[in-house]
């Protein structure tokens, strides 16, 4: 499975996660000049921005790694821009969702409020 269709499975599994646990999913793949934020979902009054890692296997390192400075700076960039386009007012977290792919079945980590320093 190639890299893009690893990740739209991943986005999927993970859009469909959090709507099981009571979010409404906002935005999927959302671009600007500075990078992509992977999802944008809202429960209550909580806007949640949440990047999708998805692994075939657990290799070396653990799918949370793969966000580095740099990532994290894009992200930060990112979202700012959606909140200023988006007129958004109100509280907001960053999120990270890793799914690795164990035989036939899933395993996801959830990492709420996430630091982006």
């Amino acid at each position: 499975m190639n890299k893009r269709i690893l990740g739209k499975v991943g986005e999927t599994i993970a859009a469909r996660y959090l709507e099981r646990r009571g979010f409404s999913v906002l935005a999927r793949n959302w671009t600007c000049r500075w990078g992509e934020i992977d999802l944008v979902v809202q429960n209550e009054d909580l806007l949640v921005f949440v990047e999708v890692k998805m692994r075939n296997t657990f290799v070396n390192a653990h799918a949370f790694e793969a966000i580095n400075f740099y990532k994290r700076k894009s992200l930060q960039r990112s979202i700012n821009i959606f909140l200023a386009s988006q007129r958004v007012i109100k509280p907001w977290r960053f999120d990270v969702l890793c799914i690795t792919k164990q035989d036939k079945s899933y395993k996801i980590d959830y990492y709420e409020y996430v630091s982006l320093y």
